[in-house]
């Protein structure tokens, strides 16, 4: 089997414009001030995001000064923590605030939130606006998904060639250029998360959140189940909910359907006061009922688990996505070729593949390389 896992690189390498980081965080600047913003959806004060993002990259040089360290919750902020610095610490003198990768906002943000005090929801609704304002300038009013008529031929070929092709991206380019079924393991600006989906398995319990949105399908990418933080741990746990979840109620659902007793305890579950324990025993009386209603599970980290054969990594970044790494050094992969962009790169992706890298089944190749074998160009 032959693997192609893709990243922001390959946007970038038709687009160097529109689509690198510092790019994408001044576009979010630049869209507070628009008249058309979906502030119905993001945040009603546009200004208060862009003022706010000011304000966290402000912290950039007390975190980069350690002053920040005590403030971590739990191995994976430390992990992302010490991951920011190696980033960043070099070049402190001379940073701006679009120099800092959006979803490293997220960092700071949480270790803000944690220095002051600032708990959920209003933690969690602010990283939702950040999130939000994230996704609407990767978006760039649909531009985004016409970088696939600039791919020449010989990278349609180069793409239709594997058998499977995952990506981080959000965006349906691959998809339009070849035909081919695309793994989106970060989610798919056209997929929408449970919460905002009527038939969906979060939606058939009492409480259904479907009932307190006006979905403005104008904008339906920010709704999407797009996944979006500053660390790969997190990402990871945000994957697997859905799959553990489902092999968890579909048992809780087998016994309530043979178990009288616990039929019983599911009852009670589910007319207690406390909403999470309703919910929970509502859940389980849902699934008993409709056996093929699932939680949705989009990312498709199992596919990428359960490759074998050989894989390719053009336009992947070794920063923030850890877990992807980890899990292809895990898997039965026998060869993998890493495309990279500076040799720094190169140092990373031996850490993150040790395995592979151990094993000599890991091959570096300038990306520049297999770009310029791509000779052809499309205006």
């Amino acid at each position: 089997m032959k693997s192609l896992l893709v990243g922001n690189g390959i946007n970038i390498q038709f687009d160097n414009t529109n689509y690198s980081s510092p790019q994408i965080v001044l576009r979010i600047l630049k869209n507070c001030t628009r008249n058309d913003f979906p502030s119905h959806i993001i945040i009603d004060d546009p200004y208060l995001l862009k003022n706010y993002l000011g304000l966290l990259f402000l912290e950039v040089r007390e975190i980069l000064a350690d002053k920040y360290d005590s403030y971590t919750f739990g191995s994976a902020e430390k992990l992302a923590l010490s991951a920011f610095k190696k980033k960043y610490k070099a070049v402190h003198e001379t940073l701006r605030i679009t120099d800092i990768g959006f979803e490293d906002y997220y960092l700071i943000h949480d270790l803000v939130c944690h220095k002051t005090g600032t708990k959920n929801p209003e933690q969690y609704y602010a990283r939702e606006s950040m999130k939000a304002a994230y996704l609407y300038s990767i978006y760039n009013d649909g531009k985004l998904n016409q970088l696939h008529k600039r791919y020449p031929s010989s990278f349609v070929e180069y793409l239709s060639a594997f058998d499977c092709v995952f990506t981080t991206n959000y965006d349906s380019n691959i998809e339009l250029a070849t035909g081919v079924n695309v793994y989106h393991i970060h989610g798919h600006f056209d997929q929408k998360s449970d919460v905002y989906t009527a038939n969906s398995f979060r939606n058939h319990l009492p409480d259904a959140p479907i009932q307190n949105y006006v979905i403005d399908e104008n904008f339906y990418y920010l709704y999407s189940n797009a996944l979006s933080t500053h660390c790969g741990e997190y990402k990871e746990f945000q994957i697997k909910q859905s799959s553990q979840a489902n092999k968890a109620i579909e048992r809780m659902a087998s016994a309530y359907t043979t178990d009288q007793k616990f039929r019983e305890e599911v009852e009670r579950w589910a007319n207690d006061d406390n909403l999470l324990t309703a919910n929970f025993g509502h859940g389980i009386k849902v699934k008993a009922a409709n056996p093929d209603l699932h939680i949705s599970d989009d990312y498709h980290f199992d596919a990428l688990k359960s490759i074998e054969g050989s894989i390719e990594i053009l336009g992947l970044s070794p920063w923030n996505d850890f877990h992807i790494f980890e899990s292809i050094d895990s898997s039965a992969v026998s060869n993998c070729i890493y495309y990279y962009f500076n040799d720094y790169e190169c140092y990373e992706i031996k850490n993150l593949l040790p395995t592979l890298s151990k094993n000599d089944q890991l091959k570096f190749v300038p990306a520049n390389t297999l770009w310029e074998g791509f000779n052809e160009t499309k205006s």
